[in-house]
């Protein structure tokens, strides 16, 4: 019975995004009930946000995304563990996020493969971020990267592994599809 229970879940879950992909525009009321709906799915996620069509999860009661978030085309987040997302991150097309790993010689589940993009972060292209990692505040990760361990705060990574290969010197405004924000300089920016 708890089979059939989970199955009918997964069916209706996966019913209810492809009719939420028809709703993906950018007016307001429009994504606000995009996101009213990814709500009641299970994820916690604040307003406002844009997420794009091809949007695809499991484990929503894993996942949390701050505001002024926006995601680009076929983002999926497979939550085994918790995904924790801050505000003003910004995705391109395809990014993966795997919260969650085996053991390689028993193939047994890891734990402690909670992933923390802590915000004002751009992810490129097609970018996989691996369980157990911390992407910190308003670092970049390149296209095509792999990102299998903490990237530090305002530093540009890329590769695969990514590799931090610069500092980044942030400006005392950004732009995000929501406007201009200031971002929020942490101790090891010096200004």
């Amino acid at each position: 019975m708890k089979k059939i229970y989970k199955d009918i879940i997964s069916l209706v879950t996966m019913i209810v995004l492809n009719m939420v992909d028809l709703i993906t525009f950018e007016t307001n009321g429009i994504r606000n009930l995009k996101i009213f709906i990814l709500k009641c799915l299970g994820i916690t996620i604040s307003s406002p946000c844009f997420i794009d069509r091809g949007f695809r999860f499991i484990y929503p009661g894993n996942i949390a995304i701050g505001a002024n978030c926006s995601f680009g085309h076929y983002n999926k987040i497979w939550a085994f563990d918790k995904v924790i997302i801050g505000d003003y991150v910004q995705t391109a097309i395809g990014l993966t996020i795997i919260a969650g790993g085996h053991n390689t010689s028993s193939y047994e589940p890891l734990t402690d493969q909670v992933i923390k993009i802590e915000g004002e972060n751009w992810i490129g292209a097609n970018v996989t971020i691996l369980g157990g990692v911390t992407i910190g505040r308003g670092a970049v990760i390149g296209a095509g990267s792999v990102v299998n361990k903490d990237i530090a705060p305002y530093t540009i990574a890329v590769g695969v592994p990514a590799k931090v290969i610069k500092k980044r010197e942030s400006t005392s405004q950004v732009i995000s599809p929501f406007g201009f924000y200031q971002p929020k300089f942490s101790d090891f920016e010096q200004k």
